[in-house]
């Protein structure tokens, strides 16, 4: 273990025994050598304490009671030693440069709080997909946000001075790729458009930001990048130094009744971000009460479809989640947003519901089709 680090890397883990030495090798093998691994293993019940005796002192491990991943983070940034901290969920993987390249950004750029960067995707059965950022934050970029509009600064990759930490031997394209940089708190407020498991920071920064929120839920990452986007500008690096690795047991599956109350937690947990920090922010409020309404609309519409979609086996529960919904519409009403044929399918049975939410999804293929159709016709 090195005394005084360049880098600290945070990895929580819960039961990842399968996964999570894959996790810790590719930061062991990262091309900057001057790093620290910390594991905080949140309370795990399989034999992932015994999986990594193999990296002996190579990491720092430390077992806790289980309390969720902010907490687990937040003990890992806690006892961190390095100049800058990054963080990797213990089922994905970081590419070789990584760490080198994002740590030589932040050398050069002192005004740079953050730097996040493009991801791949893959799974166990042989899919991959290289460029996958805007789909994993597809809402985002179908709304019209582009890289040039979020950012008010770019240099293309192959002209930055950092650009030598990109090995030889990766992809000519890359280096055709830009380096972005800007404040870009109006709109992550709005748009989810980092993705938080790449980001690197600086360490100093804690003592003014605080470390993660666990009351924020699925979203507590979300906000804590949010409030370092509030105090500084940030950079983005348009290649994938992050591999996403896609399996049934992520936290974050849709699929299944575990998957629609996430996705009911999910929204829930974003609203409770932009209420903090666009609603109860008085100031900030007024400045951009339309906005803010417009998204808060938004987003109770989001928690009520789920909730209107989730069929709990019971009578009982077949009533209380369209009453919860209801709460949810009022809201939209009040907020100049009315959602009259969702309102009327809360008092419907299951089935008819189901069937409602088909017609709405016909309709919105419809209109892209449409929309398409008008376009090309424009082009031509």
């Amino acid at each position: 273990m090195k005394l005084n680090p360049k880098v600290s890397v945070v990895i929580p883990t819960f039961n990842r025994r399968e996964y999570v030495a894959q996790a810790v090798e590719s930061v062991l093998q990262q091309s900057l050598e001057d790093i620290e691994v910390i594991v905080v293993d949140d309370g795990s019940t399989d034999d992932t304490p015994e999986r990594l005796q193999e990296f002996g002192r190579r990491i720092h491990y430390v077992r806790t009671r289980n309390q969720g991943a902010a907490r687990a983070r937040n003990v890992g940034m806690q006892i961190s030693r390095g100049r800058y901290i990054a963080y990797l969920d213990s089922d994905d993987v970081y590419l070789r440069f990584k760490s080198e390249l994002q740590a030589t950004l932040l050398d050069h750029c002192p005004e740079i709080g953050l730097v996040y960067s493009e991801a791949s995707a893959f799974d166990d059965s042989g899919y991959y997909e290289e460029w996958h950022l805007k789909a994993f934050h597809s809402s985002a970029y179908q709304r019209g946000i582009t890289y040039e509009n979020l950012f008010s600064r770019q240099i293309s990759l192959e002209e930055t001075s950092f650009a030598f930490k990109v090995p030889e031997d990766s992809p000519r394209e890359w280096m055709t790729r830009s380096v972005y940089f800007g404040r870009i708190f109006d709109a992550y407020l709005i748009n989810t458009v980092v993705f938080t498991p790449t980001i690197m920071f600086r360490r100093d920064m804690l003592s003014r930001i605080g470390y993660q929120d666990a009351r924020f839920g699925l979203f507590h990452d979300l906000e804590f990048v949010l409030r370092i986007c509030k105090q500084h500008p940030v950079a983005f690096i348009d290649i994938p130094t992050y591999k996403i690795r896609y399996h049934p047991g992520q936290i974050s599956t849709t699929k299944g009744s575990r998957g629609a109350r996430n996705a009911i937690q999910k929204q829930r947990d974003l609203l409770h971000v932009l209420r903090v920090h666009g609603l109860r922010n008085l100031e900030y409020y007024r400045q951009n009460r339309q906005v803010v309404d417009r998204q808060l609309a938004v987003l109770h519409r989001a928690v009520a479809i789920p909730l209107l979609s989730f069929s709990g086996g019971s009578s009982h529960q077949d009533k209380y989640y369209p009453k919860r919904a209801r709460k949810y519409l009022h809201r939209c009403a009040t907020l100049g947003k009315p959602q009259w044929f969702l309102w009327l399918l809360s008092f419907c049975p299951h089935f008819w519901r189901r069937l409602g939410f088909v017609t709405i999804r016909m309709r919105q293929q419809l209109t892209k089709a449409l929309k398409r159709r008008l376009s090309h016709r424009d082009y031509r």
